[in-house]
């Protein structure tokens, strides 16, 4: 949607440009550079209508923890629920406001930061990278402002040769890592060979993503979630 907006203003630009230098205007070619903004607004029509299905969202025939995602585009606060609970919420964020315009640009998991809030206790997860030119992405943790753990993708050779997706967190004393094909919408979240906790879609052709966990440990479900924003919800 912002990506349609900066096209449609660098063609304008582009237009009057020509036209001051080259005294050279094509009525068509301009009128075409307006459909940008109407396919813009229409985008947003759209994604707002989907918006207000994520806030209105309720489970049925869920008993473990879901959430329902289906656009991108507004960052609103998507409710969290356990069973028919409601536990809590789900909202991306951009620390600042030039991020959030070069985000379509840049794609959806570029500084991907999370606001999660679980029976009141508040979860920040913060995007930064210690050297600009990796292509590794890492997060700090925080709850309640301290800082609780952190978080960082596995994207080596051997794991893409593999179609294999991983994240690695580490909380407090605990380590635990987040795994998934590339072709297929199941997380784990395991340490070593033993399963905690799973995310996957509640159907095949769901936007609704269901958290399956041994116990309610909160830290295992921000952790889902992070990894299902990052590789999944592209």
């Amino acid at each position: 949607m912002i990506e349609l907006l900066l096209l449609f203003v660098l063609l304008l630009f582009t237009a009057l440009a020509r036209y001051l230098v080259f005294d050279a205007f094509e009525p068509l070619s301009f009128a075409m550079i307006f459909l940008f903004p109407t396919a813009a607004l229409v985008i947003f029509l759209i994604s707002k209508k989907m918006a207000d299905k994520e806030r209105s969202y309720f489970p049925k025939d869920i008993t473990g923890w879901s959430f329902y995602t289906i656009q991108k585009s507004l960052l609103i606060k998507k409710p969290l629920y356990e069973g028919t609970i409601h536990r809590g919420y789900i909202k991306r964020y951009f620390p600042n406001k030039w991020q959030y315009a070069f985000g379509d640009i840049f794609g959806c998991n570029w500084y991907l930061c999370l606001d999660i809030e679980i029976d009141q206790n508040k979860y920040d997860v913060r995007w930064y990278r210690e050297k600009w030119l990796s292509n590794q992405d890492q997060w700090r943790i925080y709850k309640n402002g301290k800082q609780i753990g952190k978080a960082a993708t596995q994207i080596t050779l051997k794991n893409t040769s593999k179609l294999k997706e991983a994240i690695t967190f580490k909380f407090n004393e605990s380590e635990y890592t987040s795994s998934a094909s590339t072709i297929t919408s199941k997380i784990s979240l395991a340490d070593n060979e033993e399963l905690y906790a799973t995310l996957s879609p509640n159907n095949i052709l769901s936007n609704v993503k269901v958290i399956e966990s041994k116990q309610s440990n909160q830290e295992y479900i921000v952790a889902l979630i992070l990894h299902s924003y990052y590789f999944k919800d592209k």
